[in-house]
């Protein structure tokens, strides 16, 4: 319930409305990684009265629109967004389209045993091959200079070792 966060924040207040400072440090203490100005526009949208002060009514009434902004804050932070979101159904669609034609060629060189068929079968699975090392993300393990810095880091220790003996 809005009213008891409401409650909550302002418990050890005299005062029981919250200013833009205390909003901001309450919300710190909550530990809900907003950033400053999401804080901000959250306490002005809330702050209908416009007095600079919240109160548990006007809290209440902004309640939907600040759960809805903790989750897009927390969306945000995970690298989620609509476009992301759009982006990724649209690779997963093309991937599922290569794969019926991956499946479809496959079944019809089958059954012909065409050399054409074999050519454009041999492109297919060439192309969906390169798409997904293209689009899948690599680890760290695999980047060039993190492998270069490995082998130089075993190099070192080995002439360290010869050294020291």
């Amino acid at each position: 319930q809005p009213s008891d966060v409401f409650a909550l924040l302002t418990r050890d207040m005299a005062d029981p409305r919250l200013s833009l400072d205390e909003f901001s440090e309450r919300f710190a203490k909550l530990d809900l990684q907003l950033s400053d100005a999401r804080k901000e526009q959250l306490f002005a949208y809330m702050d209908v009265s416009g007095d600079g002060r919240i109160s548990q009514q006007e809290f209440a009434d902004g309640w939907d629109f600040l759960v809805a902004q903790m989750i897009d804050e927390a969306a945000e932070s995970m690298g989620v967004s609509e476009a992301r979101i759009a982006l990724t159904i649209l690779a997963l669609i093309v991937w599922l389209v290569f794969l019926f034609l991956f499946i479809f060629l496959a079944v019809q060189g089958w059954f012909s045993q065409g050399s054409f068929q074999a050519t454009i079968q041999s492109l297919f699975i060439a192309v969906s091959g390169g798409m997904t090392k293209a689009l899948r993300k690599k680890t760290s393990g695999e980047s060039e200079h993190s492998i270069n810095e490995l082998v130089a880091s075993v190099l070192s220790d080995s002439w360290a070792t010869r050294g020291a003996t």
